[in-house]
């Protein structure tokens, strides 16, 4: 790859998922070389995979699965030939294999390749790396994410994942100098328009924080044995409106066991909580309604706390929500970012409760920051 400046169109998914538009392979006598795909922006997970033809089990696309036997720049990874390719990742055969799990029970598994990944650049041109990444065969369990869109007439684009995490198959490992180990996106709030973002996903030299008139704060990332693949954050406290919440001291930190913390997962479309820490925060979203003669409706579809609004309810009284990190805090000022409207009287928490102590906070706050 000649050029310093990589970058990535990114569009929406009906289901709120930030997608990446990515090029791949090679396909002699056609007008256009490569295919383009949509693969969801996941910094929660380092393995970047797309469908391929052949699979057993399959979310529904609407691309054409991947036809990795079509393109002449599609290589087999084998076990002998790639020094992360060992003990587990091979089969019988020598052939270099992955397995990747997500929330919900849903699972990929298939083999290694590399094929040619194309990227734009800053000259309005294409630049291209060979790329190691996953080809999926079996892709069970996706049904409650990904693959449905169609039932509501809209798209279903996502085609699988690029993994933005800290792993060594990372692919901003796999951009080398070209990423310069970093990336930046300035994503818009998430509207129902597919090609509504008019944005890029940065790597290396393009990404660039901190230009005249931009206001940024920086936040110090953490990298832990246990969590290889997640972009980790020390969380302090929680705050709703100009309320902090007490919890204990050290409730939001980092634990040795890898409990605590809070994750940056833009694959996370609603941010999680654990119950205990979600229930302080709930009560206080509850008391300022209330302080507001909302009238609280309890349980929506899957959001525990949801509110019936007045027909003239200004949307200035909503709550902010805060995030305070180390050296920084993170106002979610935008009613749009912590809350989902479901009808035109009804709008609920966007933060779904866990039952169990034993991860971090996942946040999808940072995917429009």
């Amino acid at each position: 790859m000649n050029s310093d400046v990589a970058r990535l169109p990114v569009v929406y998914d009906a289901r709120s998922f930030y997608v990446a538009t990515v090029g791949l392979g090679t396909f002699p006598g056609k007008q256009k070389t490569f295919m383009n795909y949509y693969l969801m922006i996941d910094t929660n997970s380092y393995q970047t995979w797309l469908q391929c033809e052949g699979s057993d089990k399959t979310f529904k696309q609407d691309m054409p699965l991947y036809p990795s036997k079509l393109s002449t720049t599609f290589r087999i990874v084998y076990c002998n030939t790639h020094p992360l390719c060992t003990g587990d990742r091979c089969t019988g055969d020598g052939v270099c294999i992955y397995e990747a799990s997500y929330g919900g029970g849903s699972v990929t598994n298939g083999v290694i390749a590399e094929e040619l990944f194309i990227l734009g650049s800053d000259t309005g041109g294409f630049e291209s790396i060979q790329l190691h990444m996953g080809f999926g065969l079996v892709q069970p369990n996706f049904e409650r994410s990904w693959g449905n869109n169609h039932l509501y007439g809209k798209p279903d684009i996502i085609a699988g994942i690029l993994g933005l995490g800290l792993g060594q198959w990372s692919f901003i490992n796999q951009l080398g100098a070209t990423g310069q180990g970093k990336f930046s996106y300035c994503l818009e709030a998430f509207n129902s328009k597919i090609e509504g973002s008019d944005t890029y996903l940065r790597f290396g030299a393009d990404a660039i924080i901190g230009q005249v008139g931009q206001k940024y704060r920086e936040l110090p990332l953490l990298c832990l044995s246990y969590f290889n693949a997640a972009l980790l954050l020390k969380s302090r406290r929680y705050q709703v409106g100009k309320t902090r919440i007490r919890f204990p001291r050290g409730t939001f930190e980092l634990k040795s066991q890898g409990t605590g913390g809070c994750v940056i997962d833009s694959g996370t479309p609603i941010s999680i909580m654990y119950i205990g820490h979600f229930d302080k925060v709930a009560n206080l979203v509850k008391a300022h309604f209330n302080g507001l003669g909302v009238e609280y409706v309890v349980k929506r579809l899957s959001y525990e706390v949801c509110f019936r609004l007045p027909g003239k309810f200004d949307t200035a009284n909503f709550p902010s929500l805060t995030l305070h990190f180390e050296k920084s805090d993170y106002v979610i000022s935008d009613y749009k970012e912590s809350f989902v409207t479901l009808d035109f009287e009804t709008v609920c928490l966007d933060i779904f409760p866990k039952d169990e102590d034993t991860w971090p906070f996942f946040s999808r706050s940072f995917a429009t920051s």
